[in-house]
């Protein structure tokens, strides 16, 4: 045993830092779907979660497509230690935004090496394609707020693309800087830097709300990402005018505002594709997504509307399978999915299943 992982995790944990470094294109779907059903066999193993969902969804048969691998309700993750290694190697706990009512989904990392070095891959290729940014990011900074996976990522980010002399960070303490905000456009104005505007949906709110008009026009290649919903926060807006309203304060075209989807229980994000013209979001080659049955979680054919299921093979801490609340549809034609909302009412019984197995103790 070498840290928290033993020599089959070790082992496992360098294939996927490769995989993260390879060009999407040399990807291939076999190596993924192999590749996964060793991950999800090793988790079994290690974890005493994932073995009692996995016992009562098929019983001892060994998964060969990540389609048979069963999924973990994002629900689990409120209730329940989902790790694969003990309390004790715990370096970080994410959690779910919400209000102070709510339950949080907590996300337990041994090691963040894997997130950030996937992050940082897939936003080179889907999200920050130059070399170089005036980052301005309208969210807490990782110090501040350590329990978001948002801040840890744009931390990563700020790392390895951030050129701009001014702290990036927006919002100190729950509330937004706008003197700040002015500042970093006028510095970005006068450097010349395309700016990286990235950070919450409620914050982009509150910053209109702030500025009452005022406007800039960003460098070209700048690039905006909103992200997240509004539950808890601020007045909601529909994406569709929030994303006008980023469009002419910033005079930014529609392919240069890239929503995010990513969430607490994953360790990848997907963003839209609008620089092909599409409204669907796009993933790494290493997350799978489909859309399942609420009843059965048996895969649908493109084009029906389901629930949400990600295999996310960078997950190797906690389950490669997650099974979301979230409402979707994949594209008939490419490889892209839209978002729908959430499922209303209960927990889709098929996911109430799986809580039940988590927490029977069998």
């Amino acid at each position: 045993m070498r840290g928290w992982l033993d020599d089959a995790g070790r082992n496992l944990e360098t294939r996927l830092n490769a995989l993260s470094d390879k060009p999407f294109e040399s990807i291939s779907v076999g190596e993924v779907e192999a590749l996964g059903c060793e991950v999800f066999a090793w988790q079994r193993s290690h974890n005493d979660v994932l073995e009692r969902v996995a016992g009562r969804a098929i019983g001892d048969r060994i998964p060969v497509e990540l389609s048979e691998i069963p999924a973990l309700p994002t629900d689990i993750f409120k209730i329940a230690r989902v790790a694969c290694f003990p309390e004790s190697a715990t370096v970080r706990i994410f959690e779910t935004s919400g209000t102070t009512q709510e339950l949080r989904g907590r996300h337990s990392f041994a090691d963040l090496s894997l997130y950030g070095r996937a992050a940082r891959a897939t936003a080179s290729r889907l999200l920050l394609q130059h070399a170089g940014y005036h980052c301005i990011f309208l969210a807490e900074s990782e110090d501040r707020l350590p329990t978001s996976s948002l801040s840890f990522m744009l931390s990563r980010f700020a790392e390895h693309w951030h050129r701009g002399e001014m702290d990036p960070w927006m919002v100190r303490g729950a509330v937004l800087d706008l003197a700040a905000v002015i500042a970093a456009m006028e510095a970005a104005g006068r450097d010349g830097l395309p700016v990286a505007l990235l950070g919450t949906s409620f914050a982009f709110v509150h910053l209109f709300d702030a500025l009452g008009g005022k406007s800039w026009h960003l460098a070209p290649g700048s690039v905006a990402m909103p992200t997240g919903g509004f539950k808890g926060r601020s007045r909601e807006v529909d994406p569709a005018v929030l994303r006008r309203i980023i469009g002419a304060t910033f005079a930014l075209g529609d392919d240069a505002i890239l929503g995010e989807y990513g969430m607490t229980e994953l360790s990848s994000q997907g963003y839209e594709s609008r620089r092909e013209g599409r409204g669907s979001y796009h993933v790494p080659p290493w997350v799978r997504v489909s859309m399942v049955d609420g009843v059965t979680l048996r895969e649908l054919p493109r084009g029906s509307v389901g629930l949400v299921r990600v295999v996310d093979l960078m997950n190797l801490g906690s389950s490669v399978a997650i099974q979301t609340s979230d409402l979707g549809r994949m594209d008939v034609d490419g490889e892209g999915f839209v978002i729908l909302g959430r499922a209303q009412g209960a927990t889709p019984r098929g996911c109430a299943r799986a809580m039940d197995a988590a927490l029977s103790g069998e």
